[in-house]
């Protein structure tokens, strides 16, 4: 069996992750697929693919708008000519319903529409139609999907080698809160929350979201343009996550949105508590399975009042983070996760 393997976000970082680098969750078990026997595996490379930079831009704008981009669409439609099966990480693609002869596999985490009902964006019927499955991220997209193709909800995974949960390399001189990402958060809200809190909050985050002015306990590193890695190195964010008293994770309030994911699982298995923005679509929730707190959108009071509560009870603080680190421990291994994309991918191919 011939299989290609679509994930344009994460060239030119599999010798990162080889050395430790870099999260290797992020792989989304496509070194398990390459290492499967009986396949024959290509992952694609946008640098074997050369188009002029006008008309990529051209394309990118009028033809592959809300898609992983032209050279992703162009290189995953000519391997589905030799391949038995396409397995994109980046979801589904414009091209799909042009595909005559191989399976397409694709995550997705939530249903998109396009706003002019074009045939050409990834979300229209005609392309979920042209797909032979989908990895979903949550239980809400399964039933979204389903009604497409064979659907699958498999939560994610995260790299406990690199986020061991082990004690930090250096003692730190204060406390600190931790909170990172860029994607749908609301730092206003936790920012005003935690100018009424003693510890110190460290913020690695767009700078576009930085508030004017910023209250003394407050630390904002920019994130801007590749958060958090161009900021800070994924070593150097295992070690704050080793040091602080918990993880703060402020959400816009989106209910079918995954924000926040990435974060919670890294934050779980480095057995930190949880304080986080109420999400309606996760499988994983900090308040209702005791492993942190959930707190209202908006609320800034909520956000001063719960990490007030972590600095003046550590021993909550670190029940908290145990019950996090054994879910994280008995869930979400890289090698199950692995794992359970070779078995789907193989039952589909024998479809």
């Amino acid at each position: 069996m011939k299989v290609a393997c679509l994930h344009p976000y994460l060239e030119g970082r599999r010798e990162d992750v080889e050395k430790g680098l870099y999260p290797r969750h992020h792989l989304w078990g496509i070194d398990a697929i390459e290492k499967k026997k009986g396949w024959k595996v290509n992952t694609l490379s946008s640098s074997d693919l050369s188009i002029p930079t006008v008309l990529e831009k051209l394309l990118n704008r009028f033809l592959f708008r809300n898609s992983p981009g032209a050279k992703a669409e162009i290189q995953a439609w000519k391997a589905s000519k030799t391949h038995d099966l396409i397995y994109s990480v980046c979801g589904p693609l414009s091209l799909a319903r042009h595909y005559k002869c191989t399976k397409l596999v694709s995550w997705v985490f939530r249903k998109q529409v396009s706003t002019n009902g074009s045939r050409n964006h990834p979300y229209s019927s005609e392309n979920l139609d042209s797909h032979s499955g989908f990895f979903c991220l949550t239980p809400n997209a399964q039933k979204d999907f389903e009604p497409h193709a064979k659907a699958i909800f498999l939560p994610w995974c995260v790299d406990q080698d690199m986020f061991d949960g082990g004690r930090p390399v250096q003692k730190v001189c204060s406390d600190f809160f931790l909170a990172t990402g860029k994607t749908g958060r609301d730092y206003q809200t936790l920012v005003q929350g935690a100018s009424s809190v003693n510890e110190e909050l460290r913020i690695i985050g767009p700078k576009e979201e930085r508030p004017n002015s910023l209250p003394p306990n407050i630390k904002w590193i920019d994130s801007s343009f590749d958060p958090p890695d161009k900021a800070i190195d994924y070593p150097t964010l295992r070690e704050w996550y080793a040091q602080c008293l918990a993880v703060c994770i402020p959400l816009t309030g989106d209910a079918q949105d995954t924000c926040g994911y990435t974060n919670m699982l890294e934050s779980m298995a480095m057995a930190k508590p949880v304080l986080m923005t109420s999400s309606g679509c996760l499988h994983l929730n900090p308040g209702k399975q005791r492993f942190g707190f959930s707190i209202e959108q908006g609320n800034h009071s909520d956000w001063a009042c719960t990490m007030t509560k972590i600095a003046n009870n550590p021993e909550l603080a670190e029940s908290l983070g145990q019950k996090g680190q054994k879910i994280a421990k008995n869930e979400l291994s890289v090698p199950e996760f692995e794992q359970s994309v070779v078995n789907y991918i193989d039952e589909i191919l024998k479809c």
